[in-house]
């Protein structure tokens, strides 16, 4: 745990799923935050104005197609003053939504599978609020995989449903070429890939986990926080 500012912060979370945004609300308030619960970026813009916050707490991918990278950068870009934490089921934003490059570059970013504690949900506000840097913890049990930014495009469409000549016809190339792209992705992953099994199952599965995280173009990771 880190030193924080007291506050107390009028903070919006927006976040469609309703336990998360529970526990999360819950232990912001019993710590004297004023907190306003969303389910969606659009039912946040419908009260963003009568709150008025210092702080946005924002998932990124929503059930109904809504990208929470999209609602934080418009946020920002009306309200620059306003404070932005991340709270993504990934370890990278271009995994969840395909305009992660709409973040702005301060915004603080945490994975829910690593959240252990409320005082980590602090520690976020807090960072958020002044601009420092916490680190996000990998997970003890699984070791994290690193993927490039064109492998986490094919992973994010194939967890949206897509099939190999919808893939092929986003990234403008043949269907071979696009079968050479996920064998490639299910090699990177570790994945099996026989006869005998489904390597796309898995690597849906491993999306999910928030075990995977994108390297960037330069070589480094993607940085979990700012």
């Amino acid at each position: 745990m880190i030193p924080r500012s007291s506050g107390p912060w009028r903070i919006l979370v927006v976040d469609d799923d309703a336990l998360i945004a529970a526990l999360v609300a819950d232990g912001l308030r019993l710590n004297g935050h004023d907190v306003t619960v969303a389910a969606s970026p659009e039912e946040a813009r419908l009260v963003l104005s009568d709150i008025d916050p210092h702080l946005l707490m924002c998932d990124l991918n929503f059930t109904d197609g809504q990208s929470g990278a999209a609602f934080v950068g418009e946020v920002r870009e009306q309200r620059p003053w306003v404070a932005c934490v991340v709270l993504s089921n990934h370890r990278s934003p271009e995994l969840a939504v395909s305009d992660a490059h709409l973040l702005p570059s301060d915004v603080v970013y945490l994975v829910k599978s690593t959240v252990r504690s409320v005082d980590q949900i602090l520690d976020a506000v807090h960072a958020a609020m002044t601009g420092t840097a916490i680190e996000t913890p990998d997970p003890d049990d699984d070791p994290v995989i690193i993927i490039n930014a064109a492998q986490a495009q094919v992973l994010r469409m194939l967890a949206a449903g897509a099939t190999t000549r919808a893939l092929a016809e986003a990234r403008g190339t043949s269907v071979r070429a696009a079968e050479g792209l996920l064998v490639r992705l299910y090699t990177v992953l570790g994945l099996d890939t026989s006869r005998e099994s489904n390597p796309r199952v898995e690597a849906i599965r491993l999306w999910q986990s928030g075990r995977i995280r994108v390297r960037r173009s330069s070589g480094r990771e993607t940085s979990l926080v700012s």
